[in-house]
């Protein structure tokens, strides 16, 4: 193998040897903002599933004990039984109940 001894090589490669480092060195800043991104954009996407998930299970667990209070409220307000009787509004006048009503002929 051959020694270069020329200065200008020398000072050529150290001139690229430092312009590699700070190349490499804006490399390494530009891929922890990538991370960093990513990271972000990770965490943001486990979110919206999560606020899109979570009010459709406490929907399953809490509505029907609020459907079970208001459909008993109104049972109350009716006059109605469990289990809808039928006959119980057969004798029903919809005419009287629909003169009642203001603006109806």
């Amino acid at each position: 193998m051959e020694e270069n001894n020329n200065p200008n090589e020398a000072d050529e490669i150290k001139k690229l040897l430092t312009e590699n480092l700070s190349l490499t060195k804006e490399v390494l800043e530009v891929t922890k903002k990538v991370k960093r991104f990513m990271l972000w954009q990770q965490i943001f996407g486990i979110l919206k599933i999560a606020i899109i998930v979570v009010p459709i299970v406490l929907g399953i667990i809490y509505l029907p004990a609020i459907l079970k209070e208001f459909y008993a409220s109104y049972q109350e307000l009716l006059n109605l039984k469990p289990g809808v009787d039928l006959k119980a509004l057969e004798g029903l006048d919809l005419n009287a109940i629909q003169k009642m009503i203001p603006g109806s002929r």
